[in-house]
This record gives C-alpha cells, sequence and structure tokens, in this order.
C-alpha cells in the first residue's frame, strides 16, 4: 500500500450478463485517491463511472479486485457497511423523505432516544452542530418538500456526514444548482478537504473540474484511459481523453433578425400543473427566424408545462399561442407537428422514441404517411429503406443497421435519432427541450452543430436547457423561467452574464 493513498482500487471487473451480450462496465480498473484531495471522475456515458463509485459505496459487488483502505484489504457488501469504513455517496437523485423535517431525515435509521421515545429535541440539536461545523446552513424543523434542491443537496451532504463518512462521493452534483449554488458547493468541497475529508466527484462538466478538482481520472469504454493533475491538463485534453479525438466546443454565431421574421409568439399564457395549480403565469415571448432562443432555469419552474403548451400536449387556461401569424392554442399535438414544430422532447426514452420498435420506424415517424414514403394508403418501402439510411448516415448513427432495435444504441444515439427525426420533419420552428441531457460530449458536440446549422438554414429554435454552459454557449437570447414565471431577459454579449442568469435562476430580478 503506498502511503500517498488513503483508498485503492485494483483491477476492479464488473460485468452484467444481459441476455444476449454481456456488459463489461468495469474491465479491470485501477483508481486511488489521497486523504483530503478533491478528486473528479470523468468519462463518456457507459464509461463506467458510476459503476465503479456504486461498488465503492456496496450499491455493486466486483466480480474481480480489490479494495484497500488503509493499508487493509476490506469487503463492501453494502451502504451501511460503507458507511461503517467512512464511505458516503450522494447520488444525483436525493433519497430523501419530503414530509419529513430536515433534522428527521438527518437522523433517519440511526435515531437519538429519550427512553422509548426519538428525542427530537437531540436531533434539532445535532443538525444544527453539524451544519454549523461544515458551513451548511439548514433549518432543522423545515420540511423537506418546502426546501430548494440546494437545500435538499446539503441535507444529503450533512446526513452522510453526521454518520462519520470521511470519503465523500458525489455523482453529478451540481445539475440541480443555480452558478451561485455550485460556487458555494465548491467552497464547501474545499472546506471539506482542509478538514480532511476526501471528496470524488463524477462529472461531465469541464471546466467545472478544472475549477474544483486537483487531480482527474478520466474513464472511456470500462478502462481507465488517463489520471492527470488538474494543473497539468486543459479541458481540450481532457475531452481528447474522453472521447479519443478532438472535440470542437461550438459557440452560436449570432445572426441579425427583423421584427418581421417573428416565427412564435406567447402571449398571456397560463396553465395549470397536475395539482391544479398554476404552473404558468403570464408568459409571453417570441422567437424570430435564425435564432436560437434559450430559455434557462432550475428544473422544476415550469419549463416542462410551456413545452408541453407549446407542442399541444397540455391544455391553457388563458393567453395565445401565435405559430406564423396563426392562433394554435387549441390546436391538437398532432396538428402543431404536421405545420411543421419539430420537437425534442426532454425524456427520450418515454416520449421520444417507441422502445418496442427498431431505429427506421423510431426515424420515419410522422414522416411515413406524407411523399415519398407513402401513396394513398400504401407504404414505399424502397423510399422509407432509403430515408432511413439516409438519416443515419447524415446524423452518424451509430447502429448495426437499420433493423436493429431502438433500445440496443446508446442514449446519444437514441438522441441523434430523434433529432434526426425532428430535424427533417421541421420546417421553421424546432422546440429543443434538454437536447443533449445524459448524452456523453461526443454526442453533445455533434448535437450542437445541428442545433446552429438548423439556425443558419433560418429556423427558429427555442431550446430549453437547465445546462447553462449549453444555454451560454449557443442562444442568441436568454430567457429565464421562476416559479413559472418569465423572471427576465438577458443578451448572451452582457458581461458577468452566468452570475445574472445565475441571479435570476434564483428568482432574484
Amino acid at each position: 500500500m503506498s502511503s500517498n493513498f488513503i483508498l485503492e482500487m485494483k483491477g476492479i471487473v464488473k460485468v452484467f450478463p444481459l441476455a444476449e451480450n454481456p456488459v463489461i462496465a468495469n474491465d479491470h480498473v485501477d483508481f486511488s485517491i489521497k486523504k483530503g484531495e478533491i478528486h473528479a471522475l470523468v468519462g463518456e456515458n457507459g464509461a463506467g463511472k458510476t459503476t465503479l463509485m456504486n461498488i465503492l459505496y456496496g450499491m455493486y459487488t466486483q466480480d474481480e479486485g480489490t479494495i484497500i483502505l488503509d493499508g487493509m484489504n476490506i469487503n463492501i457488501e453494502d451502504p451501511k457497511k460503507a458507511i461503517s469504513y467512512g464511505i458516503g455517496m450522494v447520488h444525483q437523485h436525493f433519497v430523501l423523505i419530503p414530509s419529513f423535517t430536515v433534522a428527521e431525515n438527518l437522523i433517519f435509521g440511526y435515531e437519538p432516544h429519550k427512553g422509548l421515545f426519538v428525542d427530537l429535541n437531540k436531533a434539532r440539536q445535532l443538525a444544527s452542530e453539524i451544519s454549523q461545523k461544515y458551513g451548511l446552513e439548514v433549518d432543522p424543523d423545515k420540511k423537506i418538500q418546502e426546501c430548494s434542491l440546494s437545500t435538499q443537496q446539503r441535507v444529503e451532504i450533512l446526513k452522510i456526514l453526521l454518520r462519520g463518512a470521511s470519503i465523500l462521493i458525489f455523482d453529478e452534483p451540481t445539475a440541480v444548482l443555480t452558478p451561485q449554488e455550485t460556487k458555494e458547493l465548491f467552497k464547501a468541497f474545499r472546506e471539506l478537504a482542509q478538514d480532511g475529508k476526501t471528496i470524488i466527484f463524477i462529472t461531465h462538466k469541464l471546466r467545472e473540474v478544472m475549477a474544483v478538482a486537483e487531480r482527474v481520472t478520466v474513464m472511456q469504454k470500462g478502462q481507465v484511459r488517463g489520471v492527470v493533475n488538474v494543473k497539468d491538463t486543459s479541458v481540450e485534453e481532457l475531452a481528447r481523453l474522453m472521447v479519443g479525438r478532438d472535440v470542437s466546443f461550438t459557440q452560436r454565431r449570432v445572426k441579425r433578425v427583423s421584427d418581421s421574421d417573428k416565427i412564435l409568439e406567447v402571449d398571456n399564457l397560463y396553465c395549470l400543473d397536475e395539482r391544479g395549480l398554476l404552473a404558468l403565469k403570464d408568459v409571453s415571448f417570441h422567437v424570430k427566424a435564425g435564432e436560437i432562443l434559450g430559455v434557462a432555469g432550475v428544473g422544476g419552474n415550469g419549463q416542462n408545462e410551456l413545452v408541453e403548451c407549446l407542442t399541444g400536449l397540455r391544455e391553457t387556461i388563458n393567453g395565445d399561442i401565435i405559430y406564423k401569424g396563426r392562433k394554435i392554442i387549441k390546436f391538437s399535438a398532432v396538428k402543431i407537428r404536421n405545420l411543421g414544430v419539430g420537437h425534442i422532447p426532454g425524456q427520450r426514452y418515454t416520449r421520444g422514441i417507441c422502445k418496442e420498435s427498431d431505429v427506421l420506424k423510431n426515424l420515419i415517424m410522422g414522416a411515413h404517411k406524407k411523399h415519398p414514403l407513402s401513396k394513398s394508403i400504401f407504404l414505399n418501402l424502397k423510399q422509407i429503406d432509403k430515408y432511413a439510411e439516409n438519416l443515419i448516415k447524415n446524423y452518424s448513427i451509430k447502429t448495426s443497421s437499420k433493423d436493429a432495435p431502438i433500445m440496443n444504441l446508446s442514449g446519444g444515439n437514441v438522441q441523434k435519432c430523434v433529432v434526426a427525426r425532428e430535424f427533417t420533419l421541421a420546417r421553421d420552428l424546432i422546440i429543443a427541450e434538454e437536447p443533449t441531457r445524459g448524452v456523453d460530449i461526443g454526442a453533445i458536440e455533434f448535437i450542437h452543430t445541428q442545433l446552429l446549422k438548423k439556425s443558419e438554414e433560418g429556423n427558429a429554435i427555442i431550446m430549453v436547457s437547465t445546462d447553462l454552459d449549453e444555454i451560454i454557449a449557443l442562444s442568441s437570447r436568454i430567457i429565464v423561467m421562476y416559479d413559472g414565471c418569465i423572471i427576465g431577459e438577458v443578451s448572451p454579449d452582457i458581461t458577468f452574464l452566468e452570475e445574472k442568469v445565475g441571479l435570476l435562476m434564483a428568482g432574484i430580478a
């Protein structure tokens, strides 16, 4: 055991025995961390990052390999065992009980007792003490359902600290945070490291790696491709290690447009959510031909409901939606689609594709009733094959064949299928909701290039994304949503853009 490392994982192998082809998620992976360091773990989707950390946290058991902690070989059968070794994990989707208070969540499963009863006063005291110790401010008596996402994340961190964790694993920790909240989290990382805690965080945001990590391990296809000191590397080099080639980071090319080029106008829009509460309140905006209008905001502030209203998937209770001078407020989803509106849904597996079908059928959906793919009630199979093959080629979709089940494709290639279909169907307007969520850096580069290309061809694009880097890189204008309203609009050319958008995302107009 090297004295430099507090923990080592050696020769880790994990195979998932799926029905047809077993997936080797970790292929003899070596991973090591030093006490008190902040270590980033990066790689494309399917590279094996989360699997490796799930093994360290006891969610999975490795098929081969050893874990060495403080010079001793250890076996981690489950998360409780991991906690006993001082290893804690904050998952991307928080594991909290909404109706419980912060204090009740912190002590859940480890309750202090006073006689036969849980000592809630002691729980509040513990919550206050640990939050003050680590500078992670929380209100012990506030219910989780009333807390912001950043506060819920703090509760998750405090929860594992209260259980004695000295090695803290974070899976995509900034996915739900504003830029200001991200800076606060990184400040907490540094303070925890100074206190002797070790931080491992999984991310796909390479600029965040450069901002806070000391070392970074890069994985590709289940193997480690490199371990580098952050001070000796760059975003471009990390991207090259991740995908095996140079990656171009696309930037918007703003095009001059006139007021007469308005493709879509939204005026005074209101709608309800599933609980019957207002989800959108007095939403008004427009988008012109050739523009990419970025819609920013922390998830859950009305963006999804807005997209559903624009695409005919949700009823409105007030307001107007005008497409090329025509009111479409009462149009069905099919009628809006037939007007030539492309829609990339935020949930590609539930709304973007038919999971039971093959690649070809998913590519032709919406075009199969139109010339030249059909004539009257008959399908032109020769033209359909040609159409699908062209999309597979033009959009660089990696598939064994056009007849392969869509679910055999990687997440990035499934998204490319959705993008290819919708961009081909669209005539003037594309609504892209989280267009690169959950896809790897190579697919992100490709999709961004295609969005810019469609914009330059004169399409109006509404891009809804919780990834602020994406919004800033591509948008011609940016509107920010908070609590169902548009709280502000900013130009991408202003100074301190990230800070100003971040304040809007936090509800500060």
